[in-house]
């Protein structure tokens, strides 16, 4: 193997290690799926905006896991504001499943509540 050769190694197992790691999340999706059998959109409630990064993430998880969800935007629906500030809404996302309330887009408290709620 020639010098140069040599040199990419590194840089590529740097490339793909850091790839590995942004997708995570899919992996451990695929890794460990989500039963989704008793799960009805009432059972899980996203307040969200439409410029939300963190928001987009959940929807692709949601989509991803077949996990169906009701989604209603803090900014446009004045009720869903309400209801928002009620459960003491922080930020964006907020994901109610059940009884349980997510701050923001955890991966791990959303498999627990979803869990929880799904006997």
């Amino acid at each position: 193997m020639n010098k140069k050769a040599k040199n990419f190694i590194p840089l590529i197992l740097f490339i793909a290690v850091f790839l590995l790691l942004q997708n995570w999340w899919r992996v451990d999706l695929v890794l460990n799926p989500i039963s989704t059998e008793s799960i009805n959109e009432e059972a899980v409630v996203m307040y969200s905006t439409n410029w939300c990064p963190y928001c987009r993430k959940a929807r692709l998880f949601f989509r991803q896991a077949n996990i169906p969800y009701t989604e209603y935007d803090v900014e446009k629906s004045a009720r869903a504001y309400e209801e928002y500030q009620r459960i003491s809404g922080r930020g964006v996302p907020v994901i109610v499943i059940g009884d349980k309330v997510v701050q923001g887009f955890d991966k791990q408290a959303i498999r627990r509540a979803l869990a929880d709620n799904n006997p």
